[in-house]
């Protein structure tokens, strides 16, 4: 399906529905091209002994990504085998459709990209998604493509007013979906290699990302004219001083703060956001340092309202993976440093709170594909061993799960 014929159910306002479920979704695919998932199989629970083919196109190994709709629904993508088009799969409103999943989406790709280097899904200031793509051609442009919102039209119905007889005309403003579902390409300027977002406490995207000197930059949708390329703030070198960068993640914390941490060698450096919504931060402050080099980060919003980093640290077989944390939920205060696992070997590393606000930590072995959970105990105790998931995959993305759907 392309852009231009999808079904406007997705912009036909919010879920009436009640959530029955709060599971965390994990989807993935495989070094063959398979799309697949596997759902929690009850809040806080383990997962499915099985993966479910998410749909019978064919996908590239990476990028992966998901997200959920405002309404809460689980959305994904992926790139095709064939054509590199990105494809968006969201699940149905419809809760007698009779496929879980809506009919896959073709968002396309820009002119002039043959590849991806990163790609980013994300809640926007509408609350519906945004795609940030960055192109592997020379110059690494950046581009920006998000569903368009709802229009606004005024309708006129005739009723008749609680006790009266007489029926009278009114007139007001109905929210209907847009003509178009998705914006075109855009192109942003400049150009990076990576790409890390997001929401600021007022809903507009906070962008950041490493170019290919290896020199980080972040930007943020301006109020004014945020759908506009030109509109944002624009890109600021936020080295500070540093050089080396390898990896930028960022996250809001229960202060409405958003904090961004830069993995530099074996060190971890963490800026914070001035004041609420504001577009300045403080310089960077070390974070953690270790003895070996950090491998990779990832971060989530631990159980007491704070933010929650956890890094391998090292390289090779049953390398540790260490994690830090704000103690007090959402202030200036952090745990020490300490070992919450081993993995395996080399992996990737991704955070996901559960229905119980406790967090499960997800594994891809970047060697052999296998992928693992482990979950949290307490805010500083976690599961002695981990789960397998299954493998060979390429890729993994996981997001929450809140909105009913066939267990």
């Amino acid at each position: 399906m392309s852009v231009e014929d999808a079904a406007p159910e997705e912009f036909e306002g919010n879920v009436t529905t009640s959530p029955s479920y709060f599971r965390i979704f994990f989807a993935a695919t495989t070094p063959g091209g398979v799309l697949e998932y596997k759902d929690q199989t009850q809040e806080n629970g383990g997962f499915a002994a099985d993966f479910t083919q998410l749909t019978q196109e064919s996908f590239k190994p990476a990028p992966l990504n998901t997200s959920i709709t405002q309404d809460g629904y689980v959305s994904v993508m992926a790139a095709d085998a064939s054509s590199g088009d990105l494809i968006y799969i969201r699940e149905s409103k419809n809760e007698d459709a009779p496929e879980r999943f809506a009919e896959p989406v073709n968002l396309g790709k820009p002119d002039g990209v043959p590849d991806f280097l990163d790609t980013v899904l994300t809640i926007g200031l509408t609350g519906r998604q945004n795609v940030f793509v960055t192109s592997s051609a020379a110059g690494n442009a950046i581009w920006w493509k998000y569903q368009n919102a709802n229009t606004v039209k005024e309708e006129t119905f005739t009723v008749v007013p609680p006790g009266t007889d007489t029926p009278v005309e009114i007139t007001v403003p109905v929210e209907i979906p847009p003509a178009q579902p998705w914006s075109d390409w855009q192109q942003l300027p400049g150009g990076l290699c990576s790409l890390t977002a997001t929401q600021n406490a007022d809903g507009r995207i906070l962008l950041a990302g490493i170019n290919a000197a290896s020199v980080p930059y972040m930007n943020l949708q301006s109020s004014d004219h945020p759908f506009l390329p030109e509109g944002w703030e624009g890109w600021k070198d936020i080295s500070g001083g540093l050089d080396g960068f390898e990896q930028l993640i960022c996250g809001i914390d229960g202060n409405a703060l958003v904090h961004i941490f830069a993995r530099i060698g074996n060190k971890i450096y963490m800026m914070v956001q001035d004041e609420v919504s504001s577009s300045t931060f403080s310089p960077w402050a070390l974070f953690a340092s270790f003895n070996e080099p950090v491998q990779t980060m990832t971060l989530a919003t631990s159980s007491n309202d704070g933010l929650y980093v956890a890094a391998q640290v090292g390289s090779g077989p049953n390398s540790p993976v260490y994690a830090k944390y704000q103690t007090g939920g959402a202030d200036d205060n952090w745990s020490a440093p300490q070992i919450i696992a081993h993995v395996a070997n080399d992996s990737a590393l991704l955070l996901q709170p559960n229905a119980d606000t406790r967090l499960s930590l997800f594994a891809l072995e970047t060697s052999t594909g296998n992928a693992s959970v482990l979950t949290q105990q307490s805010l500083a105790h976690w599961s002695a061993t981990w789960t397998p998931l299954g493998g060979p995959l390429s890729a993994m993305a996981v997001t929450q799960d809140v909105t009913p759907n066939p267990a």
